[in-house]
């Protein structure tokens, strides 16, 4: 067989190696984690750059200013000189580059679409959890989570499973997967029972033979992100405790407020 009859690989179809800069959020959390599965699991070679908290301040300016995305705000993807940014827009245009993961036809790219812009609804409350709110996590549980979690039970009955286009493997399911990540419903019994289809598409994404080789590498290698506000609460007092303590929490307010706005859709 000769070279010109060989298919083209995943990094040929997408046109090079990119470079994915994300916070390493708990080192599985976040938009940017949607893109490491989903290049695991289309065979795409790329490189992992992991940002610190502490980190990204600067790294902030350094994007706006250079153009890479004057939001402001990570995921960033380089490729060829290029910048691209979003994690919806960019999994959609990765499926394009590939020629799957998005449907078949207008239809189920529609469908495939229409479920991925509710997990845009659940980040949007899930990302206002970061900050440690006990108020608001318990916003996020009891009214986000069930309403976002049983339209999601809702369109997976439409191809009756275990994916959200039957047996065709879509970016969607990556988007369903790492809610229940974030949320740390993966392991939740009462997911199961209330949400049947959405656990199975939970089991099945897993199950995938890239995306499990990737979960059990990242288990065992991928450095857990330290949140700056324990970094600092953890630092010497050099003043005394009625002094410092005040100015510490407004540090770890505004640091918090910052990851908060970078981390949003």
């Amino acid at each position: 067989m000769s070279s010109a009859s060989l298919p083209l690989t995943a990094n040929q179809l997408i046109g090079g190696t990119p470079t994915l800069t994300y916070f390493n959020v708990a080192g599985t959390k976040g938009r940017g984690e949607l893109l490491r599965l989903f290049f695991h699991e289309a065979g795409i070679a790329f490189v992992d750059n992991r940002v610190q908290f502490a980190d990204w301040p600067a790294l902030k300016a350094k994007i706006v200013a250079s153009g890479a995305n004057p939001f402001g705000s990570l995921p960033v993807l380089e490729l060829n000189g290029r910048n691209y940014t979003q994690s919806l827009p960019l999994l959609r245009l990765m499926a394009d580059k590939l020629g799957k993961y998005a449907g078949s036809n207008d239809d189920e790219r529609y469908f495939v679409d229409q479920v991925a812009d509710i997990y845009i609804d659940w980040r949007r409350s899930w990302v206002t959890t970061l900050g440690g709110s006990a108020e608001a996590l318990k916003t996020h549980q009891t009214e986000a989570l069930p309403r976002c979690y049983a339209a999601f039970e809702f369109f997976l009955a439409k191809y009756d499973g275990p994916f959200v286009l039957g047996t065709d493997f879509s970016y969607a399911d990556i988007a369903l997967y790492q809610a229940l990540n974030d949320d740390g419903s993966l392991e939740s019994a009462s997911l199961v029972a209330q949400y049947p289809r959405l656990a199975a598409l939970a089991h099945a994404t897993a199950a995938r033979p890239n995306i499990a080789k990737y979960l059990e590498f990242r288990k065992q290698y991928i450095p857990q992100a330290t949140p700056v506000p324990a970094k600092a609460a953890s630092e010497p007092h050099t003043a005394p405790a009625r002094s410092k303590t005040p100015r510490l929490l407004r540090g770890i307010r505004r640091l918090l407020a910052t990851v908060r706005r970078a981390l949003r859709v």
